[in-house]
């Protein structure tokens, strides 16, 4: 499996999407609540992700998606969550629709 990421403790974290990330070898306390998308999502062998980046630190990770969650979370009465949410999932499922029929 490639991947962009080159984790370093040596290294300055940098992003130079979507041809090189350098990101801490391990997430600090800052992540968990500025983990943010950055890219498309992709579609490889070992299956459909985004890259997610700590907006503070640099730390970066695959974020995988699973099939099976977008169709559920897409079934869900997501009228509760607010437009946002929504168009958010909408936009996802088009991504992975896009991404399969190339």
């Amino acid at each position: 499996m490639v991947s962009i990421i080159e984790y370093s403790s040596e290294k300055k974290a940098r992003n130079s999407y979507p041809h090189r990330i350098i990101s801490p070898p391990i997430p600090s306390r800052c992540c968990q609540a500025r983990m943010k998308r950055i890219g498309q999502v992709q579609v490889e062998d070992s299956g459909t992700f985004y890259y997610k980046r700590c907006s503070h630190c640099g730390f970066t990770v695959r974020e995988f998606m699973s099939a099976i969650d977008i169709e559920r979370l897409l079934s869900m009465d997501v009228s509760a969550w607010g437009d946002r949410t929504e168009s958010w999932l909408d936009q996802i499922q088009h991504e992975v629709e896009t991404e399969r029929a190339a």
